[in-house]
């Protein structure tokens, strides 16, 4: 008797639940806008949607009639091409086109053929209209959720107190520094971080200084740190404000790795009077891991058209201590400026600087980094007012000449949603640094690991596809460490090029080799 009447229940909800999946187009549908996009929005016939699977619905969680349709697909190389070429359109621009993650997309490497096949693992957006349903291109992120109530920690004595207080920094990642709270969170963070770096001492761990959480630099050192520790070297990936604090901290001995962007390392090692900064002689390179450059970002309504129009204005420079502000700095006073003449310069992080950008307290923004920048993809994304502002040919000029570190680059139309044309700007790598107190096993074995774990780590943070023998001495600024050295004359006598990458192109061939070598 319980069964039968459990029976209009299960089969309510089994109408219930085929309703759901068939919500929005159908499948054919679904299959012709996947393509479209691919010929429209990444490159004409590059890819042929080779298997489609539609996977499910789900409702806007913006749009009340709006819906998610997820997919499995397949694509088939029309022609060979490298998703993780320096100069062109790469995985992370082909990831938003398909509505997937980097880490959704699985079959790529340095050297895709015609015929290859990439699995992907997507989502598409459309709403109502009338009789039928519209794509969307553009849809406003969730709106962000309320932080949750705080767990309770029992206990006491020192373990108690420092898990409390990464319990409160991981609700209160704090301000402008204006405020009592933001002035204990600061100071927090920073002894947080000291005591982090002398645990890993104490450990016997290697610190690896990367960068902030959620950003390039910290996104790679959190992939590498567990796979290079599983092959026997105990290395600890350390959260810092940027480039400017791991070229100090490492010249401290805090550090025994870091990342930094060319341009800051070659500044501080040979010193810049104009900033009271030292020559560090002793900091070595590694290598060369994946191209960056600067973004100058606004929005359409600030009437901000060419780099000159930037004075006057108000501009957030990016946080002390990182590399955005160092490289913002240097590319405004070549172009002729003084930092008195943009109105209240900020020293904001990324998210800080987009946030004040969208509400008005800036009106443009500096972002120094690997292309595409995930952050500005996300506000592409969801405002089709966004504007990049091209540096001028003579700064650029000025500054590629005057500084190794420094070329000109092209970003391509279409890497960010809704560029319809090139942006030429300032180009520079992303670099692996130490300092000459490393030993030259640790060193040599250090990037042994980064080279082997590039397959193994792509789908894990994505650029690790970009690093290459091939490319890891572009743009290197200083002097390479004797067991990096040693590292390449070994590769070399065994002729092996385990990535397989295609020569680089010409207008970066230049850099190949490190200066004072």
């Amino acid at each position: 008797m319980i069964r039968l009447r459990l029976l209009p229940v299960l089969l309510l909800l089994a109408m219930v639940t085929l309703t759901a999946c068939k919500r929005g187009p159908d499948t054919g549908m679904l299959e012709h806008e996947l393509q479209h996009r691919l010929d429209t929005e990444f490159t004409q016939g590059l890819f042929r949607v080779h298997g489609f699977t539609r996977k499910g619905s789900a409702p806007s969680v913006s749009h009340s009639d709006a819906v998610y349709l997820y997919y499995d697909a397949e694509l088939e190389f029309q022609h060979d091409y490298n998703l993780t070429a320096w100069q062109a359109l790469n995985l992370g621009t082909l990831a938003v086109v398909l509505g997937a993650t980097p880490e959704g997309i699985e079959g790529y490497h340095q050297n895709n053929q015609q015929g290859d096949l990439l699995r992907v693992r997507g989502r598409l957006s459309y709403y109502k209209t009338g009789d039928g349903w519209t794509s969307i291109t553009r849809m406003p992120q969730k709106e962000p959720m309320e932080p949750a109530a705080p767990d309770t920690i029992h206990g006491s004595g020192p373990t108690y107190v420092l898990q409390s207080v990464r319990q409160l920094l991981e609700r209160n990642p704090g301000g402008s520094g204006q405020s009592r709270d933001d002035i204990i969170i600061e100071e927090f963070t920073e002894s947080l971080k000291e005591i982090d770096l002398r645990f890993a001492r104490l450990d016997g761990m290697l610190p690896f200084g990367t960068g902030w959480s959620g950003g390039a630099y910290n996104r790679f050192g959190t992939a590498f740190a567990p796979y290079a520790a599983k092959h026997g070297l105990p290395v600890f990936n350390y959260s810092s404000e940027g480039s400017v604090e791991n070229g100090l901290s490492l010249q401290q001995g805090h550090l025994d790795f870091a990342l930094l962007q060319s341009d800051v390392a070659e500044v501080l090692y040979k010193g810049w009077v104009g900033a009271s900064q030292l020559p560090q002689p002793d900091l070595r390179s590694m290598a060369s891991l994946w191209p960056e450059a600067l973004h100058i970002v606004t929005l359409e309504d600030r009437n901000i058209s060419n780099f000159s129009d930037l004075k006057g204005k108000r501009l957030a420079f990016g946080s002390p201590g990182s590399g955005t502000r160092f490289t913002a700095r240097r590319v405004w006073v070549a172009a002729g400026h003084t930092l008195s003449q943009a109105e209240g310069i900020r020293g904001l992080g990324l998210s800080a600087s987009i946030a004040a950008l969208e509400s008005g307290e800036v009106d443009a923004i500096f972002i120094a980094g690997a292309v595409p920048d995930p952050a500005l993809q996300l506000l592409a994304q969801r405002r089709d007012d966004v504007r990049l502002v091209p540096i001028d040919t003579a700064t650029l000029d000025q500054l590629s000449s005057k500084h190794f570190a420094y070329y000109s680059t092209v970003i391509p139309s279409k890497t960010y949603p809704g560029q319809t044309e090139p942006y030429r700007t300032l180009g520079f790598a992303a670099l692996l640094i130490t300092s000459d107190r490393t030993n030259d096993n640790d060193v040599e074995k250090f990037l042994d690991l980064v080279v082997d774990s590039a397959n193994e780590l792509t789908h894990k943070f994505y650029r690790t596809g970009f690093i290459s023998t091939k490319t890891s001495r572009l743009g290197i600024s200083i002097p390479m460490h004797p067991g990096a050295t040693h590292f390449y004359e070994k590769l070399r006598k065994k002729q092996v090029d385990p990535a397989r990458e295609p020569a680089p192109d010409s207008s970066l061939e230049e850099t190949e080799q490190s200066p004072d070598n």
